[in-house]
């Protein structure tokens, strides 16, 4: 079944409420001070359906410029909007004011509606017709259907109803996938014996009865007891529905009208967006470099300082660039339109769209900032999921995380970066774990940078110590997630960058250009450890006495470092195939018997304890083998 929004707009006192009720016999005002005064403070409901089956959720809306705030709770999530003109007294104000905000909140359909026809001649009616379509002219609304009407008297009623069908038939279909689950929240109070209730359109997504849902900004999560739609009992809500959410896990204390109820975890709270900001062509105020400004999205209102980031101001008609500070947490996704009023006097300014939720700090005129907007709000698809990945690479995100921003689910946006990483543009280190190409190529130069610094100072080695890289290259790439910038180490050694072993690294293809007289020496202390076998040679007795005492000394780190011994512990070292083969016995006594006995490889090797466990503690440290009571067994 589809689902869709109709609201209405207007001035006050233009029959909006009364309009709505001649099409659905519902009367959207519910409250005591409503009906008293006869104008509409809080927003109202209504429903009807199309013939075709689709479910018409109606929001009608204050009108008095009092109630602005209440009106831009309501008027975000529609498809359709009715905008009300009475006949009587023609465009006004507020019929402007709203024109503007469902232009900057990017609603593209809608139908004139003249009421109180009963109340002019035909001249009359003829020439508010034509103020109306002069004040929408340039507008989404400039070709929309006008019908004149009468609440009344029933005239043109029946016309608008089917007119309504037929323009809400083209309206396409809503994405209902749980995981986008987005319910601005409207309305939240409580109910004797049911607990907490709260109210909004379901923008995105569906929720079922029992899902585990969140609560932003605040992130209290919740369990949805029990759902109605347009007042009846339903097991589950799709997007572009009126939904109530009777919720267990949270108090009506501590949540209010313009949280949001999410998926869980979908969405990630911020003091900082990115926006491309629009000034109204007719607003009275210039937005400066740091005003301060009333932002409005979903049915949430916070106050907010705009820093322009490409233009020193913003005059009316201009837009630019710029980063929303908001004095508390927002929550919002890339692509969501909002409203920004002036903070006093209380205006609409203008508006415009998120593009990025999620935003660092940002100085003004920083070309490369503005560069990455312009792709985040002209790119299609790809090129913006490129553009959050190259902004995020140095969190080293998860799938999952770059989706949200993008408003994706986590399979969509894996799907859109594994086509980049066929692309050549994006590098999985780790299962769901994305990097942008050019991230692993600074980070590559960087660790080229520290081994021509160390091969400079050891001019004998072919690599360093794998740790002392990792530790140095974090702190130049300021990177602090060392496991994660392993993982691009790992990569760049697995593509043939970097030559690594589990305790070295270097550059691949680099070597040491030893004198004869070295490569001489190097024999020489190759066939002492291959004679030496378990019983590493002390090499400060060893080397005792040698004029070339150092120099040995220098060597022996060389061959380590390309592999030809193996360092098992401080200045002891083995023949590397010696090892190999040793380790490889162990591992098959332990396949056999369960486990091995430090008595066991003592013997085994013929030697004494202390080389039998130096050899032991070595696995154990690699992994190998632990230590379980007084026998090792695999790790």
């Amino acid at each position: 079944m589809r689902n869709v929004i109709v609201g209405t707009a207007g001035h006050v006192d233009h029959g909006k409420t009364c309009l709505i009720k001649a099409l659905t016999g519902i009367d959207a005002d519910r409250l005591k001070e409503e009906k008293q005064r006869g104008i509409t403070i809080e927003l109202g409901f209504a429903d009807m359906q199309a013939p075709d089956g689709t479910d018409i959720g109606i929001i009608d809306v204050p009108g008095h410029e009092k109630f602005i705030r209440n009106m831009l709770a309501g008027i975000g999530g529609i498809d359709l909007v009715l905008l009300v003109v009475a006949a009587d007294e023609g465009v006004m104000p507020q019929t402007v004011e709203h024109l503007d905000i469902m232009r900057l909140l990017n609603i593209r359909r809608g139908i004139l509606v003249i009421t109180k026809a009963d109340m002019v001649d035909d001249d009359w009616m003829d020439m508010v017709e034509s103020d109306v379509r002069d004040a929408v002219k340039g507008t989404f609304l400039e070709n929309a259907p006008c019908l004149c009407v009468s609440s009344q008297t029933g005239e043109g009623i029946e016309e608008l109803r089917q007119l309504i069908f037929a323009e809400v038939a083209k309206v396409g279909e809503k994405n209902n996938n749980p995981a986008l689950l987005r319910i601005p929240m409207d309305r939240v109070f409580t109910i004797q014996g049911f607990g907490t209730v709260v109210t909004g359109t379901l923008t995105q997504g569906m929720i079922r009865t029992g899902d585990e849902v969140t609560i932003y900004p605040e992130g209290l999560n919740a369990k949805v007891r029990g759902l109605q739609v347009h007042g009846k009992s339903v097991d589950a809500a799709y997007a572009g529905q009126r939904t109530a959410v009777n919720l267990t896990g949270v108090k009506k204390e501590d949540i209010a009208r313009g949280n949001v109820l999410a998926a869980k975890d979908s969405l990630t709270p911020s003091s900082m967006i990115d926006v491309k900001l629009q000034v109204l062509g007719d607003s009275k105020r210039t937005v400066l470099n740091g005003s301060r400004l009333h932002l409005h999205y979903g049915s949430a209102q916070v106050l907010c300082k705009a820093v322009l980031l490409d233009k020193d101001a913003l005059d009316p008609g201009e837009s630019g660039y710029a980063q929303l500070r908001t004095e508390e947490p927002v929550v919002l996704k890339q692509g969501d339109p909002f409203v920004v009023r002036y903070y006093s006097p209380v205006e609409t300014v203008g508006g415009g769209i998120v593009l990025n939720p999620n935003a660092p700090k940002h100085k003004m005129g920083d070309a490369a900032v503005v560069k990455a907007l312009s792709v985040r709000e002209s790119g299609d698809d790809s090129a913006q999921m490129e553009q959050i990945l190259r902004d995020e690479s140095k969190t080293f995100p998860a799938a999952e995380t770059l989706a949200k921003q993008l408003g994706l689910t986590a399979e969509e946006g894996l799907q859109q970066l594994q086509s980049l990483a066929l692309q050549g543009k994006a590098v999985s280190i780790a299962d769901g774990i994305y990097v942008h190409q050019d991230y692993v190529n600074y980070i590559k130069d960087a660790a080229f940078a520290i081994l021509d610094a160390y091969y400079a100072k050891n001019p004998l080695l072919a690599a360093m110590p794998r740790e002392e890289l990792r530790s140095k290259l974090g702190g130049a790439v300021k990177v602090t997630d060392t496991r994660s910038l392993d993982r691009v180490l790992q990569y760049l050694g697995e593509t043939g960058v970097l030559a690594l072993t589990p305790s070295t690294a270097g550059k691949q293809g680099y070597s040491v250009q030893f004198t004869k007289a070295q490569l001489r020496l190097i024999d020489e202390l190759v066939k002492l450890y291959k004679q030496a076998g378990c019983e590493s040679p002390d090499p400060d007795e060893a080397f005792a006495g040698r004029k070339d005492k150092e120099e040995c000394k220098r060597l022996v780190a060389a061959l380590c470092a390309d592999g030809r011994l193996i360092r098992v512990s401080g200045k002891f070292c083995l023949d590397s195939e010696f090892l190999k083969q040793t380790i490889a016995w162990i591992r098959e006594t332990i396949q056999t018997n369960g486990s091995i006995t430090l008595a066991e490889l003592r013997d085994h090797l013929n030697t004494s304890r202390k080389y039998a466990l130096m050899i032991l503690e070595y696995c154990d440290n690699a992994k190998i083998t632990r230590l379980q009571d007084d026998r090792r067994v695999f790790y």
